[in-house]
């Protein structure tokens, strides 16, 4: 495949993204700054929470049951420092200054994942080229499954909607235990086609595993916790986590309502960056003190994939004029409820294990 891929530029969307940028602005202006300082104190919070689940497994771990929930709590609360910590510092909405949000992406370090590489993926790949088969780092992980619409399909993809309820809590054992290593060291990963690594980060990410693999594990197993229990919490922890964090990840964009469109053969895609978006992307209908204060407001995600660089505690308002905007000028915006848009992903899966049975069968 080339590695360039574009966007048409289409002098219309350029305007309608303009006009939608005013009067967001606008709206932002009527909102109190102050408001940031409750995404500050949740970044400082949830770590916290992690710490004394942490501790608390300790003092407990003579108690299997009690060693075991308290592993989970720091499942959940991995996923609540994701969304609300690492997911905005990599986008530096939280602190004015970049080395200040950078210093905090050393947090998604010490909870198992590496930092550097996940910020490639996901600024550049995912951001960049959301759905593109090729490009779209957070589909890659998923290659077990046939995601893509006009992928080749193998034998194993045929029963893919039957397993995959036993995969996807794999999903964060995955990313931690095998995914950063397969980017730093395959050549053929995604990520691989936007940076050189550097020496100093190879060093950084076998420092941080080391250091997750001993506190997780060998640190409980030296205080008296059987090896394989400690083991087994572990998993257990990173299974919660990527249980709950792929009921949100997943249903923004891979579902059957959404797009993966395809550049032609000069490497350019059939529409503008702007209906990109919007072709690709979906809401999910939730807006309460929920999905404000422990999910991010991670379910207005067009509203993030159209302006990232503005704070995640702004996405209600922004979102409500998006909604309007895009009404009023046919743009296409969609927003679903949790287990529409689960329904939506498991459709999209199914669809993609038989489609082809069927084609031949009629043929």
């Amino acid at each position: 495949m080339d590695n360039k891929i574009s966007f048409p530029k289409v002098q219309e969307d350029n305007v309608h993204f303009i006009k939608i940028k005013q009067q967001i602005e606008a709206v932002l202006e009527g909102i109190s700054s102050s408001r940031k300082i409750y995404a500050r104190i949740r970044a400082i919070l949830y770590p916290i929470l992690y710490l004394v689940f942490y501790f608390m497994a300790i003092i407990f771990r003579q108690n299997t049951g009690m060693f075991f929930l308290f592993y989970g709590l720091m499942g959940i609360s991995t996923v609540l420092i994701f969304l609300n910590l690492i997911h905005e510092a990599v986008h530096n909405t939280i602190f004015k200054k970049r080395w200040q949000n950078n210093t905090l992406l050393y947090f998604f370090d010490l909870i198992g994942a590496n930092s550097y590489i996940w910020k490639k993926r996901h600024v550049v790949l995912h951001h960049g080229f959301q759905n593109i088969s090729g490009w779209d780092s957070d589909i890659e992980q998923a290659s077990l499954f046939r995601v893509y619409p006009h992928e080749e399909k193998k034998k194993f993809h045929s029963f893919q909607h039957r397993i995959i309820i036993i995969f996807y809590p794999l999903y964060l054992i995955n990313w931690v235990l095998v995914r950063d290593f397969k980017d730093f060291f395959k050549k053929k990963q995604l990520v691989r086609k936007i940076c050189t690594i550097p020496i100093k980060e190879y060093i950084i990410l076998f420092t941080f595993k080391f250091f997750f693999i001993f506190y997780t594990i060998i640190t409980p197993f030296i205080l008296g916790v059987p090896l394989v229990q400690a083991i087994l919490a572990m998993l257990f922890m990173l299974m919660i986590a990527g249980t709950i964090a792929l009921n949100f990840l997943l249903t923004p964009h891979v579902n059957v309502t959404n797009e993966f469109p395809v550049p032609d053969s000069s490497g350019q895609l059939p529409s503008s960056w702007l209906k990109h978006q919007f072709a690709t992307t979906n809401d999910v209908s939730l807006n309460n003190w929920f999905t404000r204060n422990l999910l991010g407001n991670f379910n207005f995600h067009l509203a993030h994939h159209l302006f990232p660089r503005i704070s995640a505690i702004y996405a209600p308002e922004i979102t409500e004029v998006i909604q309007k905007y895009a009404t009023e000028n046919h743009l296409g915006y969609r927003s679903y409820s949790l287990t529409q848009a689960l329904s939506y992903h498991f459709k999209l899966i199914k669809n993609n294990a038989v489609s082809l049975e069927i084609m031949e069968k009629d043929m």
